[in-house]
């Protein structure tokens, strides 16, 4: 299908959460751009206090509730996705920010599959796995040994991966964690965990036993490598 000829859509990964870990093209998008659209739950947007240094047009909030209402969520992405193309058959360049990578567990896709046809690029950001990797110190891949990135949330998908995987990346650990370190201590795992990555309050540990039966961040991961894997 050809595009339509209308304003361009802009995905923008604005990284992890340090906000020097913002790319320059992620940069220059959000200054030139007509409007920045903000995907908006509970609490404060991480995203956008990233973001806004660098924001020179208009502001729009876009509302997520945080719910597994397939329902819900489907009945949300069409209302967005219809704003979205508003903005876009007026003429008017968007940005829609996400933490992260946009392409990796982000609202922003469920948005696209919704505008199909209209002009859309999407610009990488740094995945806040490879900055835990990094403040870990702990290597996720080498060699040509592959790796894994799996929610923790889904316990019989896990018990899989740390089986087959000798080097694994747990995302969404908050509400599983306890289950999810019982799991790691089972297949030989030795984890580190990351909570908050990045912000002022981050905490890196290879001591997961000290969060046992404690309310994880919901920005908190796991890497994990099979001892002498």
């Amino acid at each position: 299908m050809s595009e339509i000829s209308t304003g361009k859509l802009y995905g923008v990964g604005v990284g992890p959460g340090d906000p020097e870990l913002i790319t320059l093209k992620a940069v220059k998008i959000l200054e030139r751009v007509h409007v920045v659209l903000v995907p908006s739950g509970k609490g404060e947007s991480i995203a956008f206090d990233i973001a806004k240094p660098y924001i020179k047009g208009e502001v729009l909030k876009l509302e997520f509730p945080m719910t597994r209402e397939r329902d819900i969520l489907e009945s949300v992405w069409d209302e967005n996705a219809k704003k979205i193309k508003k903005l876009l058959v007026d003429g008017r360049d968007v940005a829609f920010i996400t933490l992260g990578d946009p392409m990796i567990y982000s609202t922003y896709i469920y948005v696209i599959e919704r505008l199909e046809g209209f002009k859309i690029e999407t610009i990488p950001g740094v995945t806040s796995f490879s900055a835990a990797a990094s403040k870990l110190k702990m290597p996720i891949a080498r060699g040509n040994r592959p790796f894994a990135v799996v929610p923790a949330e889904d316990e019989k998908t896990m018990k899989k991966i740390l089986d087959d995987f000798e080097s694994v990346v747990l995302m969404k650990v908050s509400g599983n964690y306890d289950r999810t370190v019982d799991l790691l201590k089972a297949g030989g795992f030795k984890a580190g965990l990351i909570i908050r990555g990045g912000h002022e309050d981050e905490e890196v540990t290879f001591d997961l036993e000290k969060y046992r039966g404690k309310k994880l961040d919901y920005l908190s991961l796991i890497i994990g490598r099979k001892v002498g894997g």
